[in-house]
């Protein structure tokens, strides 16, 4: 007999996401991912994306099928309360263990002159594509599809980055580490994030773009924790952090640890409200700000570490 599975479709509030991340993925459900609410748009050229940025964000739990659904979505009902609202159950669906239909809900998408796109798309889709980063989804934050990811690639397409010391703070599903990495950065390419499965992802993505398992070099935990820190080299060229305006902030010391004399920082996740306190901070550390991009209410600064 096939074994089911049922998929949890969520509804996350932003201000809830990182603590949900990190809660469910000790819990005894299965994390598949975490996603902006997309609209995909046909146009005269294809495809395009529209982000929901007001909203809440998608999250995918999975669990075994063992006993009635109902059983299972009171059970889910009580585990979800400790977060008071700010996640809910906006779908329940039973699918076979190996079901795959998960996978039309990600697209290929163009930044500059590259394409972002899962291994099972259609040949005929990047035809005319030049660069392609293979990028599967999973449990590590990171599809392609958020402003902040792009505009970070559209700078990292600008830079000259052979021979350049990268680090990448809050790396998901390590798109941007494997950018450097194909793009000429010393291997290794350091990374680090919270989320234990992000290490599992990045190497599988890797291998996704012929990479072999050393090119980055995934260290779990806190890069604000002194046990975590003490295990990254330094100096490096290029830091690059798309975690939140206030950890962006908060991160600054460990930047300043880390970052060679010269050296460039890209900041992003900052919500346009906190961009003023984000780049006076940094500019009083001594940064100065060399360009900035700006998708819908996401801000993205690259700086420059004065001599």
């Amino acid at each position: 007999m096939e074994k089911m599975w049922l998929k949890y479709t969520l509804l996350v509030e932003r201000e809830a996401e990182d603590r949900f991340v990190a809660e469910v993925l000790t819990s005894p459900y299965t994390l598949g991912w975490i996603e902006p609410q997309i609209e995909v748009l046909t146009t005269e050229n294809g495809y395009d994306y529209a982000e929901n940025t007001d909203g809440p964000v998608v999250g995918y739990l999975f669990e075994p099928m063992q006993g009635s659904e109902e059983e299972h979505v009171e059970r889910l009902s009580g585990y979800l309360a400790r977060w008071e609202g700010q996640v809910t159950v906006k779908e329940v669906e039973l699918v076979p263990e190996e079901n795959d239909s998960w996978k039309d809900e990600f697209r290929e998408v163009q930044v500059g002159d590259w394409w972002i796109a899962p291994t099972w798309t259609d040949p005929q889709a990047l035809e005319a594509a030049k660069h392609i980063l293979w990028i599967d989804p999973g449990a590590a934050f990171g599809t392609g599809y958020h402003g902040t990811t792009q505009d970070i690639l559209l700078f990292l397409q600008e830079l000259p980055l052979t021979g350049k010391r990268v680090l990448d703070i809050g790396t998901g599903s390590g798109i941007l580490s494997l950018y450097c990495a194909l793009n000429g950065a010393r291997r290794p390419v350091w990374a680090v994030d919270i989320n234990p499965q992000s290490e599992y992802q990045v190497l599988v993505n890797a291998s996704n773009n012929h990479l072999p398992e050393s090119s980055v070099n995934v260290v779990i935990g806190d890069a604000l924790e002194p046990e975590v820190e003490k295990l990254l080299p330094k100096p490096f060229d290029l830091i690059l952090l798309n975690i939140g305006g206030d950890e962006d902030i908060a991160m600054l010391p460990v930047v300043e640890r880390h970052i060679a004399p010269d050296g460039l920082v890209i900041l992003s996740g900052i919500v346009e409200w906190n961009r003023v306190h984000v780049l006076t901070t940094y500019e009083k550390a001594g940064y100065q700000l060399e360009k900035e991009r700006q998708s819908d209410e996401w801000v993205t600064f690259m700086l420059r570490k004065r001599r």
